[in-house]
């Protein structure tokens, strides 16, 4: 039994003149014991490490590794910069350089002919034509009273409206027939016309005869001939002209109210 296990024991290297020897064999040929390199082999393995300490080796490394190759990497970006500031700039053969052109040949001189002078022009500014005193008299009419018969003018006109309103359904001719409202004595019509009886019109939402009509417009018309009368007194007392007073109603078409 024991010569068995002698002969499968495995070969052993002999620590001090480094031959196999038999596993059968307790001693080398040097005298080296088989016990004594298994006790030297068994101390030279490497101990477990532990894991806090394989991990704390782990980063070290990793770190190491990665400071060497950022290293690695700016070395050699900062080379290839220097190698391209050193290198000469190439033109690109597509690039255009500056456009020439052919010289043109020079044109003789031509002599311009000699320009004739202007004709002179003599401008002759005539003096304003100093205005007469019945120009001068008429403009200060206007300037005092143009204003005030404008304003008298402007409440005639609506009366005239409201009178040919009235006048197509209250007054009428001897004869039955409505009066044409479109001659010039109006004003007078207003207060002589016969009007028709039983006839009544529609002012501001309520129903009225034609006489309280008609007292309605008289009053109005009252009104303007004061007021124009007014005016007539103010002319009187500034020293308008009376052709000139004239003038004025003309022109404002207020001389309706001389048959008032």
């Amino acid at each position: 039994m024991h010569s068995l296990s002698a002969a499968v024991a495995p070969a052993w290297t002999c620590p001090q003149c480094r031959r196999r020897v038999p596993g059968r064999e307790p001693l080398c040929h040097c005298g080296f014991e088989r016990a004594r390199a298994a006790a030297l082999a068994a101390s030279a393995l490497p101990r477990p490490s532990s894991p806090a300490a394989g991990g704390r080796r782990s980063v070290v490394l990793g770190a190491l590794l990665f400071v060497g190759v950022a290293g690695v990497l700016l070395y050699a970006a900062v080379r290839r910069l220097d190698t391209v500031a050193g290198a000469p700039r190439t033109v690109s053969p597509l690039a255009r350089g500056e456009a020439t052109y052919p010289l043109l040949p020079a044109l003789r001189a031509v002599k311009s002919r000699p320009r004739r002078a202007a004709p002179a022009v003599t401008v002759t500014t005539l003096a304003p034509k100093p205005l007469t005193a019945a120009e001068l008299d008429w403009n200060r009419a206007v300037a005092l009273l143009d204003l005030p018969l404008r304003k008298v003018a402007a409440e005639t006109s609506v009366l005239e409206m409201a009178y040919r309103t009235f006048a197509e359904a209250c007054v009428a001719t001897p004869g039955g027939v409505s009066e044409s409202p479109g001659d010039r004595d109006w004003l007078a019509s207003m207060k002589t016309a016969r009007l028709i009886p039983g006839v009544t019109v529609r002012e501001r939402g309520t129903t009225v005869g034609c006489e309280g009509v008609r007292h309605g417009l008289v009053t109005r018309a009252s009104a303007l001939k004061a007021a124009l009368d007014e005016s007539e007194r103010l002319a009187q007392a500034s020293g308008v002209r009376p052709d000139h007073w004239r003038q004025l109603l003309a022109v404002h078409a207020l001389d309706v109210f001389d048959r008032y």
